[in-house]
């Protein structure tokens, strides 16, 4: 008997866990089903019920279904938590940059004495006054220049350039630079990251100035000793060549420099860098055309074109052939008719060409080939000039004009016309046959050294003859 009734017992618990079993896995497939289709409505409407927690049927340690829904629903609480994370740190963020770009941050330095404004991560007035500066550069009209490099910076001060902002990294880099010019510029501290992305150096010298661009023809410090020579950029287009003969050209006191239609912009970042503070001690004009240069020249004016090919090259190019009957002829020819109502505005760019200038070029084709004598630049002769009325101002003699092209393109047909006016001849600079050009900036540099001496010795002969 007791044996029937153990039987039936364990008939019993058999049929009472697999009724459990059935009910389980009947409520995980409800689950799991039911959150698929959750999933498939809504991404982050419902989290899966923890088993754990459930009241009705029992938790299985190990159960690969439990752990799962633990494990999903672990991860989902994580991510809520970071993604509301960032929305707070995104908030207070802006909250932040709206708070610095409302209130003014300004701090000492401890050393100058200097109040700096610190600009924050996000301030727009950065990017705004570089790219005014920058864009302006671009323009005959712009009052502003954009200087990098604490010594050109410095050297600009000094030199008498007007500075309306500066931007720098280190505070510490203040102490070089004149403080007493300091007092009324806008000074500001920014971040190296933003310094990179606005600097046009590879690795950025952490100062950045915003200057007052000088007007057409202004020298804001006048040399000591001025020479009539006038140096002429024939459609010059390396910002390098360009800076570095600006610079020899403030060194050796040359009376003005002209840049003609087609040249570089001689106010860009990089001519202005490789000038290092040139600018500020020779009267520049930019963007004239050949028919307009005779009026910045005096009458008895000598004209040298500055060769930077092999002699043999250069005469070789020549055309003997051509008679001075033809070439007097063309040269009456003058400029084309004016097919625009009134000259052109002061808002033109130096590569602005215009009809007439197209007409001009046209015109002065048969001067491409024209010969001219070739002199190396020690056997240039000065004559002196004993007409008082069309002499130099300063020394008495025969103002100079120097003109300079390209390294590849040479001198144009219009600088050719123009030489041939004034009787002009082409200076050298002996070479190696193995080399067959110099840069036009060495070149240049050796040709004005040359002048200047010559220059300098006629005048001090001048000085000795009349005592």
């Amino acid at each position: 008997m007791s044996h029937i009734i153990a039987r039936l017992h364990s008939q019993s618990y058999l049929c009472l866990s697999m009724s459990i079993q059935k009910s389980s896995c009947s409520y995980f497939t409800f689950n799991i089903t039911s959150r698929s289709y959750s999933r498939q409505r809504t991404s982050r409407q419902t989290l899966p019920a923890d088993p754990r927690t459930n009241v009705r049927y029992p938790y299985v340690k190990g159960d690969p279904i439990h752990e799962d829904a633990i494990r999903d629903r672990k991860n989902n609480n994580s991510l809520s938590k970071l993604k509301d994370k960032d929305k707070e740190t995104d908030y207070r963020k802006k909250e932040s940059m709206k708070e610095h770009s409302d209130v003014m941050r300004t701090d000492s330095h401890f050393d100058s004495g200097l109040k700096y404004e610190k600009i924050m991560d996000g301030d727009i007035r950065l990017g705004r006054t570089i790219l005014a500066a920058k864009s302006s550069q671009s323009k005959s009209t712009s009052d502003t220049i954009l200087l990098e490099g604490q010594r050109l910076i410095k050297d600009a001060l000094l030199l008498g350039a007007q500075a309306k902002s500066i931007y720098f990294c280190d505070p510490t880099i203040l102490n070089d630079l004149p403080h007493h010019l300091l007092k009324d510029v806008g000074l500001y501290k920014i971040l190296y990251r933003d310094m990179k992305i606005w600097s046009d150096a590879t690795t950025p010298a952490g100062i950045l100035g915003v200057f007052q661009k000088p007007k057409q023809g202004e020298a804001i410090c006048s040399a000591e000793t001025t020479l009539p020579i006038t140096v002429i950029f024939d459609s010059l287009r390396d910002p390098g060549n360009a800076g570095t003969l600006i610079r020899t050209a403030a060194a050796v006191g040359c009376e003005r420099i002209i840049a003609t239609k087609g040249t570089v912009n001689l106010w860009d970042c990089k001519v202005l860098r490789s000038a290092m503070g040139g600018h500020f001690s020779v009267p520049i004009y930019t963007g004239l055309s050949w028919a307009d240069i005779p009026n910045y020249l005096q009458v008895n004016t000598q004209v040298f074109l500055a060769n930077t090919w092999q002699s043999s090259t250069l005469t070789s190019s020549f055309d003997k052939k051509l008679r001075s009957e033809d070439l007097d002829e063309e040269l009456n020819k003058g400029e084309s008719p004016d097919t625009e109502s009134g000259s052109e505005s002061d808002s033109e760019l130096e590569e602005h060409v215009t009809t007439k200038d197209i007409i001009a070029d046209k015109n002065a084709t048969a001067f491409q080939k024209v010969p001219f004598s070739v002199c190396e630049y020690s056997d240039i002769f000065i004559s002196s000039n004993t007409d008082k009325a069309s002499s130099s101002k300063r020394h008495g003699t025969t103002s100079i004009v120097l003109v300079l092209g390209g390294e590849t393109e040479g001198i144009s047909k219009l600088a050719k016309k123009f030489a041939y006016n004034y009787y002009g001849q082409y200076v050298s600079v002996p070479m190696n046959i193995s080399v067959n050009s110099l840069n036009t900036s060495i070149a240049g540099s050796i040709i004005l050294y040359e002048l200047r001496k010559k220059l300098l010795a006629l005048e001090s002969a001048k000085q000795i003859h009349r005592n």
